[in-house]
């Protein structure tokens, strides 16, 4: 019974969301005819079940030309058609042979011309040529002459008439265009989801003894709205029934094949490909260059006020340290201009000496940010501090007070403010260890009584070396994040996702060839600062190279999976942008990028040890730094953190577009 007809549609019920948008309707399509124009009934299509093994249906029994043009803005015109045509594991000589009928017939533009660069009019003439390559049995054309001018629109028009009378292909048009339908074999007019009449054109004036279909479809609307409709063209629908309201959802996995070749068509990339992919490869090292360059190199410069109350500044000029301190006897020494030998000692690329007369000047300096602090010497400094080494406990309180260098400082940015305190007690101790040495004391008596040695890591490792793996692995998850968001975002917006999937094409293949392609330029990204770092600029690492490189390509591929995710759940690139940029600061804090997770919350450090690249950020500090192996538990439990996110965004995205559709 089926086996007559390319389409039948059996009382099929289609909501959206909890409005009806089809009430149970009834279509019957013979083959080789043309007509115009779920969640209940029934739909056949050529004899079989769209999903069902075998049926061909979607695959390349059906061509579909949406409203939108659905095509890579990127691709040439060669390009587009090739895509669908090896989609439906056609041979390229058919394709060649059959591309050269439709170039001809259409009148498309130039093969090397790019679908962007073309007028609307050329590029829907290039989306008909897409949908027929493959000499489908069924064509379904969704509005194909809105918005082209009344010589295309015959063309278009001229050309189907063609194929269903000497292809014998059934072709099903919606338009809202109601007397352009008189070519057609049968039209159905449908208002508020119901059919209204499914008749030819000829028969349909005849009937309603009108002139014009759009007096038929006037006529059938009051109808419609008096209720006098035939209930076999209008059945209503019981809301207790609806299943729109309660319904249970079907998928069917499609199989397909597809074959994919590199190389044919044009491959000579226009200027914005070319910036998209240079974009794409240069970004991550501009990042990290910048990161290593401008992120935890010494401070240098910084104003200090000096005022030394115990000599003049210009008596500390061409300052030499000799017989500042001279041992008197074996237990004593003497200082003189002891200021002086320490202001040598300050002259450190980090501070900046600026000299004040007066303390209260140099306090209202750092008041008005002109210096970060102020050090003070007093008068009698020499002989306070020489009274302090010779007289120890016994000393009067006041000397040692006069004895003591004394800082004011502004923590207001505590970076800079603690960084320049900690400096000037190193400054100093080396200023003390120096002045006994010269007294012919034991210079390691100016030490603290603390000896520390280091296992990992050196005294005057910068800051950078702590960083650097969380900056790259923050640099490589956003990007693969943000890329892979982008770009099946304008597949879908685009229209070419749902399009390939009509041509057969099942959404885990599309995703599986996203993620290859992607990952590939992720290989790249994670290789080039990895260079830079480490070839570059030369950072110190103790452990294997390439399972730190490992570990950071482990994380741009987690990232892809995340913007995966991002895509499915966003309507437009707005969207995404906001969730991404949303996430990024929350993750960076919370993963120990800039201060360790042991200074937060107990429940907050377990929640943050579980996101994506936290304990990531670890391992490849521990592989860089510590030189641990993928058998240390914890280079190993970083990289299981990662595999699990990237396998959890994948599975929910798959099942996330499976529900929606």
């Amino acid at each position: 019974m089926y086996d007559n007809y390319a389409v039948y549609v059996k009382e099929v019920v289609k909501c959206y969301g909890s409005k009806e948008i089809l009430r149970k309707l009834v279509m019957k399509v013979e083959r080789g005819t043309m007509e115009e124009k779920i969640d209940g009934g029934e739909v056949w299509v050529l004899g079989g079940k769209p999903g069902e093994p075998g049926s061909g249906v979607p695959g390349p029994r059906v061509g579909y030309m949406p409203q939108d043009i659905a095509l890579v803005g990127e691709f040439t015109i060669k390009d587009a058609v090739y895509y669908f045509g090896r989609i439906f594991n056609m041979e390229d000589s058919l394709i060649s042979q059959r591309y050269r009928k439709l170039h001809s017939l259409l009148e498309l533009p130039p093969d090397d011309r790019y679908l962007k660069n073309c007028s609307g009019g050329q590029q829907r003439r290039v989306s008909l040529a897409a949908s027929v390559v493959h000499q489908p049995e069924l064509l379904i054309m969704d509005e194909p002459t809105v918005g082209v001018d009344p010589v295309l629109r015959d063309r278009i028009w001229n050309y189907l008439v063609e194929i269903t009378e000497k292809e014998n292909v059934s072709v099903i048009i919606t338009t809202h265009y109601i007397e352009e339908a008189r070519q057609a074999h049968k039209i159905g007019l449908m208002r508020e989801g119901r059919l209204l009449a499914e008749e030819s054109p000829t028969r349909l004036l005849t009937i309603f003894n009108t002139e014009t279909l759009e007096e038929v479809f006037l006529i059938l609307s009051r109808r419609q709205e008096e209720g006098r409709l035939n209930a076999s063209h209008a059945p209503v629908v019981d809301d207790q029934n609806n299943s729109c309201m309660d319904r249970t959802e079907s998928t069917t996995s499609v199989s397909s094949v597809a074959t994919f070749e590199i190389g044919h068509g044009s491959t000579d990339w226009n200027q914005d490909i070319h910036r998209g992919l240079m974009f794409l490869l240069t970004f991550p090292i501009i990042e990290i260059a910048v990161f290593v360059t401008c992120v935890g190199g010494d401070i240098t410069n910084i104003p200090l006020a000096i005022v030394n109350d115990e000599t003049m500044t210009a008596s500390c000029v061409n300052f030499s340290p000799l017989g500042t301190a001279v041992p008197t006897n074996t237990s004593d020494c003497h200082f003189h201009n002891i200021s002086c030998r320490f202001l040598e000692t300050l002259n450190h690329p980090m501070i900046d000496k600026v000299y004040y007369e007066s303390l209260a000047d140099a306090v209202e300096g750092v008041k008005h940010g002109k210096v970060v602090g102020v050090l003070y010497m007093a008068q009698n400094i020499s002989e306070s501090l020489e009274a302090r080494i010779e007289q120890g406990k016994d000393i009067d309180a006041e000397v040692l007070s006069f004895s003591e260098i004394k800082v004011w400082m502004d923590m207001s940015n505590r970076q800079i403010g603690a960084t320049v305190k900690y400096k000037l007690i190193d400054l100093y101790v080396d200023f003390q260890k120096a002045i006994l040495d010269d007294c012919n004391f034991l210079s390691k008596l100016g030490d603290f009584p603390v000896n520390v040695e280091f296992i990992y890591g050196e005294k005057d490792d910068p800051f950078t070396i702590y960083m650097t793996p969380g900056s790259l692995i923050t640099i490589i998850f956003f990007m693969g994040a943000i890329m892979t968001s982008q770009i099946i975002i304008t597949d879908r917006h685009d229209g070419v996702w749902d399009r390939s999937i009509v041509a057969g094409v099942t959404s885990l293949e599309i995703t599986i060839t996203h993620f290859v392609l992607q990952a590939c330029v992720v290989v790249i990204q994670a290789l080039e600062m990895m260079v830079v770092v480490y070839a570059v600029v030369q950072q110190s690492y103790n452990g294997n190279i390439w399972l730190m490189y490992f570990i950071v390509f482990l994380q741009g591929l987690c990232g892809m999976s995340y913007g995966f995710w991002v895509s499915v759940i966003s309507t437009n690139h707005s969207m995404a942008n906001t969730v991404l940029t949303g996430i990024f600061l929350p993750m960076m804090m919370l993963s120990g990028l800039m201060w360790p997770n042991e200074g937060m919350p107990v429940a907050l450090r377990i929640f943050a040890k579980c996101l994506p690249f936290t304990k990531s950020i670890e391992s490849l500090r521990n592989v860089s730094k510590r030189g641990w192996s993928i058998d240390n538990l914890h280079v190993l439990d970083g990289i299981g953190i990662c595999f699990f996110w990237t396998i959890f965004f994948g599975v929910v995205s798959v099942y996330l577009i499976k529900w929606k559709r």
